[in-house]
């Protein structure tokens, strides 16, 4: 009797991305879309989907867009801290808690929840030890102080009532209304060598369309994923040539925000439900 060919685990975030991928090209392409799983053994090195658009095909990488200093640091911290995410019931958005490294986890653990729902309920959308309006004035704001919050942001893109913990340390800068911040932190990232060992793998696939899919992690850039708040980027990113698309796509409850590049098309944004 004949064995069956194992099933292949797909990698974190890589079922998602492929229906985001399959969704988003299928409603605008007059050509059936199909996506193969490619990076399986014993292929080794190779992109990870094909995408099939009628008779074409286009190769696609999935990986993350991260600062990887900080997810390092985040494993470590969740063996003594109360881990980087918890779900609380009743919030309207996400929110990313900015703590200092000797932040008191018993009092933020305990109270979370009724401050955020307090703050929620009052309108207030991001606060902390910077907002001399509200610090000696609502009480929510002086608690979080002192538990060792440093700042208190709702965010886009997790799901509703996710609770994301990161280090003051590893918050990295994005100014302030400016959506060419994207453009700017895709060039710098895309110079790295994970992403340059992204760059090699689409271009030994051989075929003239190759997509680079990139999932921000909120965790480690908070900045990106504030960014997408500020609209859609004017500036071209400086783009290896071996990547013909790159996808940036923020999870959503639904589905994804994405922002897409090509040097031909430039820029375009788009709401995927799947």
């Amino acid at each position: 009797m004949t064995k069956s060919a194992p099933k292949v685990k797909m990698k974190p975030g890589e079922q998602k991305a492929m229906q985001v991928v399959e969704a988003l090209l299928t409603s605008e392409s007059d050509e059936p879309v199909r996506l193969e799983q490619w990076d399986i053994p014993p292929r080794q090195g190779v992109h990870d989907f094909w995408i099939y658009r009628g008779d074409a095909r286009e190769a696609l990488e999935i990986t993350t867009l991260a600062e990887q200093s900080t997810k390092t640091n985040a494993a470590h911290w969740q063996k003594r801290g109360p881990g980087f995410c918890s779900t609380v019931e009743g919030l309207a958005s996400a929110w990313m808690i900015l703590v200092d490294p000797g932040f008191q986890a018993d009092a933020l653990t305990k109270n979370i929840a009724e401050w955020l729902r307090a703050l929620e309920n009052e309108g207030v959308t991001e606060t902390g030890l910077w907002d001399g309006s509200r610090m000696y004035m609502h009480p929510v704001t002086t608690a979080l102080a002192s538990a060792g919050v440093l700042q208190a942001s709702a965010v886009s893109g997790p799901p509703a009532g996710s609770v994301h913990l990161a280090y003051a340390s590893d918050l990295l800068p994005r100014p302030a209304g400016d959506p060419n911040h994207i453009s700017t932190a895709l060039t710098e990232a895309l110079t790295l060598e994970r992403h340059q060992k992204d760059a090699a793998k689409l271009d030994r696939s051989g075929v003239p369309v190759r997509h680079l899919f990139l999932w921000v992690d909120v965790m480690s850039r908070l900045d990106v994923a504030r960014a997408f708040d500020e609209g859609t980027p004017t500036a071209a990113p400086d783009v290896d040539e071996r990547i013909t698309w790159v996808w940036l796509a923020l999870h959503t409850e639904n589905g994804a925000d994405v922002f897409r590049w090509s040097a031909e098309h430039g820029w375009r944004r788009d709401s995927v439900n799947v």
